[in-house]
């Protein structure tokens, strides 16, 4: 398209077309000093003042510059985190695509996704399981399992399409008759944060068990340790619910079922102890712990 071009200092005006030449056009205006660039098909280099773009990209985009170029790009996250990926001792489910991938029981794939380099995880160790209780003349309990420790980090550095090994501490193990408690398992992001699972509640012969101990976080920015299991839960008979097992930073602790003597109850999701064993004359065994989680924010 011919373009008209005039100067207010009496030089007169000039018209120019440029027609299907492929070339910048440089036109010297008369009686000033400065000049005009053209570039055909609207492309002006940034090297002459230009973006070099042709198109200003998608809705939404900003212009950005990297010292040499200009691109037309969305704009940069602010920080937060939008996404999430949730790995159980047996699946894996995604807000967004498939960055975290279940591989068989407790070991999970982490995939960085595209433009993701930073991420906060929360680390969750397994609940340890109830101890068994026998008594032979008088009510006993089984010590309960306590709760997985829990490690919060903000993971930096990453890079995208990059992998991090993903552990889930298993759910400590019920107790078996006249038996302690199994120790939940740990969970991990890799090398950056791990939590211990909670130790298992103990069985002691016509006494009262003792509670396991709290599993504990390390390597985080926020570590925190679970809550240790009970000893003793008599109603004022001298009877009642095996003592209720501890809890993760997640919650997850469980009451004994209230009268008589019964097995402990399972933990509740994710990383609380399972209850201890309640006896009079009867064998009983202490409920599993529940397993842990690992949560990847991004």
């Amino acid at each position: 398209m011919p373009v008209t071009i005039k100067t207010n200092s009496g030089g007169g005006s000039v018209t120019l077309d440029s027609g299907s030449s492929a070339l910048d056009t440089t036109l010297t205006l008369p009686n000033t000093t400065g000049t005009v660039l053209v570039a055909t098909g609207g492309v002006l280099d940034a090297s002459k003042g230009g973006t070099g773009l042709s198109s200003p990209g998608t809705n939404g985009n900003v212009l950005t510059s990297n010292g040499t170029a200009w691109t037309s790009a969305a704009p940069a996250s602010s920080g937060g985190f939008s996404n999430m990926s949730v790995g159980t001792y047996t699946a894996a489910t995604n807000t967004s695509g498939t960055p975290l991938v279940w591989n068989s029981s407790g070991s999970l794939t982490f995939t960085v996704p595209t433009g993701v380099t930073k991420v906060r995880v929360t680390v969750v160790g397994g609940g340890g399981g109830g101890g068994a209780a026998f008594g032979a003349c008088s009510y006993v309990f089984g010590g309960s399992g306590s709760g997985g420790g829990t490690a919060i980090k903000i993971v930096s550095g990453l890079t995208p399409g990059g992998t991090v090994a993903v552990t889930v501490g298993a759910a400590g193990a019920a107790s078996a008759v006249m038996a302690n408690g199994g120790t939940g398992g740990t969970s991990s992001f890799a090398a950056y944060c791990s939590a211990t699972g909670g130790g298992g509640g103990t069985y002691v012969s016509n006494q009262n068990g003792i509670g396991g101990t709290g599993g504990a976080g390390s390597s985080g920015d926020l570590n925190v340790s679970g809550s240790g299991g009970g000893a003793l839960a008599a109603n004022g008979n001298g009877n009642g619910a095996g003592p209720q097992g501890g809890s993760s930073l997640l919650g997850g602790s469980v009451k004994g079922t209230n009268s008589g003597e019964n097995n402990g109850n399972t933990g509740l999701s994710y990383g609380g102890g399972g209850s201890g064993a309640a006896s009079i004359g009867l064998s009983k065994t202490g409920g599993a712990g529940a397993a842990g989680v690992v949560i990847v924010e991004y």
